[in-house]
């Protein structure tokens, strides 16, 4: 059932947003973040590259947008969420520039969807342009956005690209090609097959068009695809320890 889209904020979100201040935040969320976060936040200085810039699809608040920031010359921030890109744009650093826009396979607009997974409202992180998200069971809420393809853009000097849009990678792949054959930066995808509805192996394959060697993080080190084991290290274990939803690829 679709519902009608308004930013609301629950009272933790209003006393964080309002009584403490942006930069304070953030820097509180980052130290959080680097000690119980994803296990690949802690390994972005070994994948990117200080003297080129950083890329951030999904961004979010922007706590791979600030981490990025601190690591490289420049950061092109992308977030088409109403509610998020305002809360990017608190603290968003000096070297960092943020789009509301959502980065896709063509130019044009279409249907965000966020979709509700609990009585408490609509999803601050599971908006995507994946039109499956109207499957949430409490419904959802359509909001027009503009998309545009990363490869009209036209960034040189790219080392670092980071994807999460919760199902939507293989258009955004489809509309950077040209980026990634030029520039040849190192990526980080968010692949999930309970975004997908499809096993992780066929949306692994989706991204044989990058030409790439593909990693995994296992006990905090980068693991050859080859070791993945697609039921233990996926399948199995959503939501728990070890689980695996994050692919470093390095364009041959």
């Amino acid at each position: 059932m679709m519902k009608t889209y308004k930013p609301r904020y629950s009272l933790e979100e209003w006393i964080k947003y309002t009584l403490i201040p942006p930069r304070l935040y953030m820097w509180r969320l980052l130290r959080r973040y680097a000690r119980r976060g994803e296990s690949e936040f802690n390994l972005l200085p070994q994948l990117v590259d200080s003297n080129k810039i950083a890329i951030d699809i999904g961004a979010n608040k922007g706590v791979y947008t600030h981490r990025l920031a601190q690591l490289c010359l420049e950061v092109q921030a992308f977030e088409p969420h109403p509610k998020m890109f305002p809360l990017l744009m608190r603290a968003l650093p000096k070297n960092a520039k943020a789009y509301n826009v959502a980065v896709a396979d063509c130019d044009g607009t279409a249907d965000l969807v966020i979709p509700s997974y609990n009585i408490a409202g609509f999803t601050n992180q599971g908006a995507s342009l994946d039109q499956d998200k109207k499957n949430a069971p409490f419904g959802y809420t359509i909001v027009p956005t503009a998309t545009r393809t990363l490869d009209s853009y036209n960034f040189t000097n790219v080392g670092f690209i980071k994807i999460d849009v919760e199902g939507f990678e293989a258009a955004v792949v489809r509309g950077m090609l040209q980026t990634v054959r030029r520039e040849k930066p190192t990526l980080m995808i968010e692949i999930e097959e309970w975004h997908r509805k499809r096993p992780i192996e066929d949306c692994l394959r989706e991204m044989d068009i990058l030409n790439a060697d593909v990693f995994f993080v296992r006990n905090g080190a980068l693991t050859p695809i080859a070791n993945f084991d697609p039921i233990a290290d996926h399948r199995a274990r959503r939501g728990q320890l070890g689980y695996v939803q994050n692919f470093i690829l390095r364009p041959r």
